[in-house]
């Protein structure tokens, strides 16, 4: 399924998704994540042990929100099945990180990082699902 063109553009922006993976139990987890939408795909990163990591290798299926938090509001839910590659380059958190804090901000982040094994997770969409808030408009 692909979004429309008003969902497109405005996954394309760079901004804070929520991404909710369910754990062994049954028990939802959702967590903040830097994304970004290219090529009709989710792209994020990962360390190997986290608990997204961990819930995504039992249940592939996720969702992202994707959500505009002042008015008028406005919301892409994104329902998808998640694949996970762990890589020994940084190329991908690279690319994702240049989206969020720039070339500069970028190399300063990989600078502290502590390195290690990232995993990249890619989501391939199956339903969007699109809410606008009707409170504050006229």
């Amino acid at each position: 399924m692909n979004p429309t063109g008003e969902q497109k553009a405005f996954l394309k922006k760079t901004q804070v998704a929520v991404l909710a993976t369910v754990d062994r139990r049954g028990q939802p987890h959702a967590v903040p994540m830097w994304c970004l939408y290219e090529d009709g795909e989710f792209i994020m990163s990962t360390g190997p042990g986290s608990q997204k990591y961990k819930n995504i290798e039992n249940n592939q299926n996720v969702v992202l929100v994707f959500d505009q938090r002042e008015l008028p509001y406005y919301a892409v839910m994104v329902h998808g099945t998640a694949e996970m590659e762990v890589v020994k380059s940084d190329r991908v958190i690279r690319m994702i990180a240049e989206a969020y804090l720039g070339k500069e901000g970028t190399e300063k982040y990989f600078s502290r990082r502590s390195g290690g094994d990232l995993a990249v997770i890619r989501v391939k969409p199956r339903k969007f699902i699109e809410y606008r808030g009707i409170s504050g408009r006229s």
